[in-house]
């Protein structure tokens, strides 16, 4: 059986000699260069034969702070994206950045972490977090919009799959407020998220139901493959967090991106060096395809 090794690397860095050395070196098939650019990230891939694991790839990939992903089959670009936003999209956690304005970072953080981790039911994680920020001024959600960093090729993922026709989604467990601009931003077609209660502009302590868990992205997926006529052979989605692991197991191409142990413990395509451009060469598309 034919699988594909694929092998990425971050921006600014430059591999690309050692990684078609490797390739040559385990198997008779050429070396299929997607990218050899340093901006964008370079990426090879090479057709392998009888080797499902890709635990030796990967250690060797890892001292060289690249990511190595075993593809079934040759790779195709897919027609739907659903994207998580916190800590996938953007650098952290938008609920613990909330928080650490607030003046209560650690013992909200803390809260998070074991929810991302799957020890703490998401609803009731979310709620008690809300509740510790009740009162807080409003004025805060525009401060984050306005200190939020977005991982790097974040736009170029979203540009170019929708240029090719995909239809690009951001689900998250966060909120609103700021789900709003960086979709706006970087061009999703839509958004799904929490709506954050505020009253007499100051926070209520409460998000309006429903609230948006792993249940909801799921739901969400399937619902905008029913529209679109398409099976789950042609759904990316991307995510760090337990609560994404649903959407990222039924997904033709589900990517876990600098996930959790929980989430690298369950799901195999992984991105822990590369920038967002390694979606795209997850789905074979090449430097010059890339906006």
């Amino acid at each position: 059986m034919q699988a594909f090794l694929l092998f990425t690397t971050a921006p600014e860095t430059n591999q690309l000699s050692d990684i078609t050395a490797y390739c040559r070196s385990i198997t008779s098939h050429d070396p299929i260069i997607l990218s050899q650019s340093q901006e964008l990230g370079q990426a090879v891939m090479v057709a392998i034969d009888d080797d499902p694991s890709v635990a030796v790839h990967r250690d060797w990939a890892e001292r060289r702070h690249c990511d190595a992903n075993i593809l079934a089959a040759a790779p195709q670009k897919q027609s739907l994206l659903l994207s998580d936003m916190d800590s996938t999209i953007i650098t952290e956690e938008s609920l613990d950045a909330l928080s650490e304005m607030a003046g209560m970072g650690e013992a909200v953080k803390a809260i998070t972490a074991r929810a991302m981790a799957g020890e703490l039911d998401f609803a009731e994680a979310l709620e008690e977090r809300l509740l510790m920020l009740k009162g807080q001024p409003a004025s805060l959600l525009d401060d984050i919009i306005k200190q939020t960093e977005i991982f790097d090729g974040a736009d170029k993922l979203v540009g170019t799959m929708r240029k090719h026709g995909a239809r690009c989604l951001l689900v998250s467990g966060g909120f609103t407020f700021l789900t709003a601009p960086i979709s706006e931003k970087l061009g999703f077609h839509h958004h799904f998220a929490n709506d954050l209660a505020i009253t007499d502009d100051k926070l209520a302590g409460y998000a309006n139901p429903p609230i948006l868990d792993s249940s909801a992205k799921y739901r969400i997926m399937h619902e905008e493959m029913a529209e679109l006529g398409i099976t789950s052979d042609a759904v990316m989605t991307i995510g760090d967090g337990a609560n994404d692991i649903p959407m990222l197991k039924a997904a033709g191409l589900g990517v876990a991106w600098r996930a959790k142990p929980i989430v690298k413990g369950e799901i195999a395509l992984q991105l822990n060096h590369s920038s967002h451009c390694g979606g795209l060469f997850l789905q074979g598309y090449s430097e010059t395809e890339i906006i």
